[in-house]
């Protein structure tokens, strides 16, 4: 009968490891864009006529949708409406 095969030597694990540099600062947030007060008004009418006729509140699709505006520009639209 064959003998096993000797297990292989265990890896030697190093005493200190290198440090490593510190990891950069993350990028500041880009600024939202200012929102005039009648835009913001016009879409709280419109976030509460959805809601009036769905019973759901809008989002932010919807909302872009029916003001005619980006998806950058609606998604900085429905945080002040909340």
């Amino acid at each position: 009968m064959a003998e096993p095969a000797p297990l292989a030597e265990p890896l030697a694990v190093a005493e200190e490891l290198p440090s490593l540099p510190p990891a950069p600062a993350p990028a500041p947030a880009p600024p939202s864009p200012a929102l005039p007060a009648a835009l913001v008004g016009h879409a709280r009418k419109v976030a509460d006529d959805h809601r009036a006729r769905t019973g759901e509140p809008i989002d932010t699709d919807t909302l872009g949708a029916r003001l005619g505006v980006p998806p950058q520009l609606a998604s900085a639209i429905a945080v002040q409406l909340t």
